[in-house]
């Protein structure tokens, strides 16, 4: 299976640095530019699966692209969702440091095992976010083109349990798609930020 790997395109919260989980905000300007960018260069590619989380920057991220691929299968994925922040949802680091400066200070310093109040922990998101890939992988055809378009914890989540990789050496950048492909030996990355 080929799997294209998409984040959704820019918003106003991507530009303020914010994190912004559940927050369902809509792509800006550029992010819906970089979305037409992003169909245009799929636009000859075969895709026989989408897949998006249920908020609107993927949709219409993805309502882009499928412009151009009318007899895709689309599919709404909650499990794919981005993590919750809780309390720092809608704040950026200046102002989760000075509102929650003891969790912040804990979180820098092991990310996976500290959460925020009201936040999802990372490790039932990382369990959330790969069982539904994996259940995609296992049922959908061998042969098919799955693209996902989803957010950029989401992505990285997947790249670390695909490849081993370090979570916070990839930056999946919205305009841009990633090629990864199963086989026996599991999961590959074939290109990054085409």
């Amino acid at each position: 299976m080929k799997l294209l790997m998409t984040r959704h395109g820019e918003t106003q919260y991507n530009k303020e640095k914010k994190y912004y989980g559940r927050t369902d905000i809509e792509l800006d300007g550029l992010g819906l530019r970089q979305a037409r960018e992003l169909a245009d260069k799929l636009k000859a590619t075969t895709i026989d699966y989408a897949i998006r989380s249920d908020l609107k920057r993927t949709q219409q991220t993805m309502d882009a692209i499928m412009q151009y691929h009318p007899q895709t299968k689309q599919i709404i994925e909650k499990d794919i969702d981005e993590m919750p922040f809780g309390i720092w949802e809608g704040l950026n680091a200046d102002q989760v440091e000075a509102r929650d400066p003891t969790t912040w200070a804990a979180w820098l310093q092991a990310p996976f095992d500290v959460t925020p109040a009201g936040a999802e922990p990372y490790r039932v998101f990382e369990k959330r976010v790969t069982t539904a890939l994996d259940h995609y992988r296992e049922t959908l055809p061998s042969n098919s083109t799955l693209l996902v378009v989803a957010h950029q914890g989401v992505l990285r989540t997947l790249y670390r349990y695909w490849t081993g990789g370090d979570f916070w050496s990839v930056d999946f950048k919205a305009g841009c798609y990633s090629v990864f492909e199963t086989g026996d030996g599991g999961v590959s990355l074939v290109s990054f930020n085409d």
